[in-house]
Formats: C-alpha cells, structure tokens, sequence
C-alpha cells in the first residue's frame, strides 16, 4: 500500500476521532445546562389569585318580594415569596354598598412569616402581622367550603367577621396527616392531633376605624382525639375576650364549641355559642351594657364526586337577651339548602334555598331561591 493511501486513511481516522470528541463534548455541556438549577424570574416567587360570587335570584325580605342579580363579593389575592421564611400577601375585597356604589378595600395586607419551629409536638408554625385572618374561619370554612352561598353562623348574626388588624400565631399539632388523606379528605389543617391559632386585634374587624384603646384576644384549638387512628374527627374552641369597638367599650366575650366529622363523601359540623357583646359594640342595652346570647348551628355536605356534584344543608338558631328593638332579644332560625355542580376545578354553580324567620313574632318570613356561580382561579 502506498504512503499516500496511508495518509488518506490517518487523517479520515482523526476526523472520525475528533467529531466523536466534539459530539460527547456537546452532549455534556446539553447535560450540564439541564442539570443547572434555573434561575428564579420574579413572577415563580409571585402568585395571582381571582374569587368571585355571581348571584341572580328572588324571594321575600320583610313582606317585600325582589328579584335581582348581585356581586356579593369579589377577591383579588397577591401573594409574595421573596424567601423561604417571607411571605407577604394582599388580598383586595370589592363590594356594593348600600347606595350601589362599588367599593374597594383591603381585606388583608400582611406578612407572613414562617417560624423555626417544628417538632414532633408542633410544626408548620406561621405568624401573620398586619390585616390578618382572625382565628375561627380558617377552621370553619376549610370544612364547609360554601362560602359562596352566605357568611358562616357567627358572621351572620353580627358577632365579628373574619380579618383584623393586629398579629396571628398559627400552627399545627403534631406532624402533618398522610398525603393520602389530605389527597381524599382534606389539604387543610393537617395536624395530627389538630391545629392552633392565637392572637392580639385592634377589635373593629377589617372594615371599620379603631374606637378605643383596647385590645381583643382571640384564641382557636381544634384537636383530633384519636389522632391518627381517627382523623376526621375534630372537636375545637374558639375563644373571644375584649372589649367591642366602640368609645363605651362594652364587654365582649364568645365561647364556640365545636364538632366535626369529615369523609371523602360528606361532612357533618355542629356548634354552640354563648358570649356577651359583639365585634362592633352594638349589641348593648339602653344602658350600654353588653347582652348576652347562645344559638346554635348544624352542617351537613353530601359530596357526590362521580357526578361533579354536591348536597349541602343547615340549621341555624340564635338567641339573645333585649326587649325585642331591632330584633335583638327575639329567637330567629334558618334553614338553608343547596345543590351545587363543579364546572372545573373550583368554579362552582350552586342552587340554595335560603329561609328564616323570628320566633313569638309576627315578623314576616325572609326567604330567597339563589343561583350563584363561583369563579375560582
């Protein structure tokens, strides 16, 4: 073979040789850019969120008949996470008042903070300063997500809503519950042994101005007795001690005793209230002093998760001490139904029929037939 013919065949091995070398070459360099963290933009550490209640409907309300359609609320939610241990959130709170003008105001405005605290004991701990949520509702309405449909018992009869300016303490007891039960059952409040949540208000609720000096505790434990073994039942308190937000500072005091049993197909709720006063200082005598009061209210959700569906129902009943002005110290019951359809994901359409009336009173019956449709994202 000629010198020529080898040289041909030398240099046709080092081309071979080197576009092998520059093939694993590039393949390593495509393997180290996938396998390089990426980089966070802004909008991964930023979250939006929309709910929105859409009512049409009619009945009668004080021997009056109406039918309209309504915006009861609308939520636009901003939520921060500049760190692991940050995070800030906004939450704007659209609504008509009672001229028909619409109005927009803070709901919450906070930061959160994620505490180093997690043991066997307790874990998951969050503090919460600014316009925060106020201890009972991230209970209550995480078991009855039917929000859309009107406000909780204690909110509805004029005891105090559900954020505050001041600080919130929260966790939960024990480690978290199986991720199996939380898929099933339920995602929030997963402690083992139950939940938290504590703290100090101004006490005017998050829409009304500070009247005085002082200051409300409040205070939530929900337990599950059997723990592990029996996760779906929670027997919880929810506590209430201050005064109500007016310069007359009448005393306000609110015991809830609360029971729930929740499954993958339904959801029964009880409670019991019994207090003194109110979030606002209005629910007072001739004198200024604050009155007294117990009711009751019973939950029940039947899901039907193979037709998209569910079944809800609830009985309301409150009593108060007073001469019957205004209705205060009149016996008054509810009775509420509904069916509801999810659309997708949590946008929900729901048919309730809405019903109450006065005890030892020739009041006319209140009712109303709603469609509401819940937008979710």
């Amino acid at each position: 073979m000629s010198v020529k013919t080898n040289s041909g065949w030398v240099l046709l091995f080092c081309l071979l040789t080197a576009n092998q070398v520059a093939a694993e070459e590039a393949e390593k360099d495509v393997g180290a850019a996938l396998e390089a963290p990426k980089k966070e933009s802004l909008w991964d550490k930023v979250s939006l969120g929309v709910v929105w209640y859409l009512h049409a409907g009619g009945g009668e309300e004080g021997g009056e008949t109406f039918n309209r359609a309504h915006i009861s609320r609308g939520y636009v939610t901003l939520k921060l996470k500049p760190t692991r241990w940050l995070q800030p959130r906004v939450t704007f709170d659209t609504h008509q008042d009672e001229s028909g003008d619409w109005k927009v105001r803070l709901k919450y405005m906070y930061a959160g903070f994620v505490l180093p605290v997690d043991t066997a004991f307790i874990s998951d701990t969050q503090l919460e300063a600014g316009i925060v949520h106020t201890p009972w509702f991230e209970l209550e309405e995480h078991l009855n997500y039917n929000r859309m449909q009107g406000m909780m018992f204690i909110e509805r009869n004029g005891l105090l809503n559900s954020a505050d300016l001041g600080v919130t303490v929260s966790g939960l007891l024990g480690r978290e519950l199986p991720q199996e039960y939380q898929d099933q059952v339920n995602r929030a409040n997963p402690g083992t042994w139950g939940s938290f949540a504590l703290g100090v208000y101004n006490g005017g609720g998050y829409h009304a101005v500070e009247a005085n000096a002082n200051k409300v505790f409040m205070s939530r434990l929900a337990v599950r007795p059997l723990g592990p073994w029996l996760a779906n039942l929670q027997l919880a308190h929810f506590f209430v001690y201050g005064a109500g937000n007016s310069q007359a500072e009448p005393q306000w005091q609110l015991h809830d005793i609360f029971a729930s049993f929740e499954h993958e197909y339904f959801v029964i709720t009880g409670q019991y209230v019994l207090g003194r006063g109110n979030q606002s200082g209005s629910r007072v005598d001739s004198s200024g002093n604050a009155l007294g009061y117990e009711g009751w209210s019973g939950f029940g959700e039947m899901r039907l998760p193979w037709i998209d569906s569910k079944i809800i129902g609830r009985y309301d009943y409150f009593d108060s001490d007073g001469d019957g002005s205004s209705g205060v110290g009149i016996p008054r019951s509810r009775v509420i139904a509904g069916v509801a359809y999810t659309l997708v994901g949590h946008n929900i359409l729901m048919l309730d029929y809405d019903r109450s009336w006065q005890h030892r009173s020739d009041t006319p019956v209140d009712w109303q037939v709603k469609l509401t449709l819940q937008i979710y994202i």
